[in-house]
């Protein structure tokens, strides 16, 4: 009778222990090196498919906020900024939602803040380095390949990532003086910071948004009303087009 209690005490254990370590809520060092393992897999595509390429471009605005963007590819059809996502359970959201959903098994949630809207905000900084001379595709890829609910065309799986770059077609074709221009531009703009100096800084940038205060530029944030109800949008606008659905908690 022993053995039996003890069998299931330990088999409940090992229950728990399997399901918490396939959510996305471990400790922080085990949450970055999924993301390194993750961003290490974009990156060996990138090598293969492009002709130059960056990875974990950090830049510091003028504002003194730092911003890393996890790979910049740079090909003859364009410039793709990409955003890398190492996440499990299935993946829900939209273009315009604040935050997406994972969902795991037995009903448990973990909600994101909109990765493409975080693309936006990368896109707006690699945009003013380059003068703002040059069109920057905006591509989100989830490693698991467990985005299929998501309806946009540029939020992909792994294993279409190096397709989606060849066939992308924009009518740019750049020539290698200007891929080379591109990247010595961009590599050119990096900075070096610790890790706890970058996460200091986005908890910065959420109280400035928490405060009013637009993220990528730091003028105000007024509410608007648009096609798909009451959102946050820069004052600034249309030279800033950041926007929230609510201010941050």
């Amino acid at each position: 009778m022993v053995l039996i209690v003890v069998f299931f005490i330990l088999f409940f254990i090992l229950l728990f222990k399997v399901d918490f370590s396939n959510s996305n809520y471990n400790n922080s060092s085990n949450y970055n090196k999924k993301g390194q393992k993750g961003e290490s897999q974009v990156s060996r595509v990138l090598s293969m498919v492009c002709i130059k390429y960056i990875d974990n471009l950090l830049v510091i605005d003028e504002n003194n906020r730092s911003h890393q963007i996890d790979h910049i590819a740079i090909r003859k059809n364009g410039i793709f900024c990409i955003e890398t996502k190492n996440y499990n359970g299935i993946i829900f959201g939209n273009e315009n939602d604040a935050n997406w959903v994972q969902c795991f098994n037995r009903g448990r949630k973990n909600y994101f803040y909109n990765p493409v809207k975080q693309n936006n905000s990368h896109i707006f900084h690699l945009k003013k380095i380059l003068g703002n001379k040059y069109y920057i595709q905006s591509v989100v890829v989830f490693i698991k390949d467990n985005a299929y609910n998501i309806k946009l065309d540029n939020v992909i799986g792994l294993s279409d990532l190096d397709n989606y770059l060849i066939n992308y077609n924009n009518n740019t074709n750049y020539s290698d003086e200007e891929i080379n221009y591109i990247y010595q531009k961009l590599i050119s703009s990096h900075k070096e910071l610790s890790n706890d100096e970058h996460i200091k800084n986005i908890k910065n940038m959420r109280r400035d948004v928490k405060s009013g205060l637009c993220p990528r530029c730091n003028n105000k944030l007024v509410l608007r009303n648009g096609k798909y109800g009451d959102f946050f949008g820069c004052t600034n606008y249309p030279k800033c087009r950041f926007s929230t659905k609510k201010i941050l908690n």
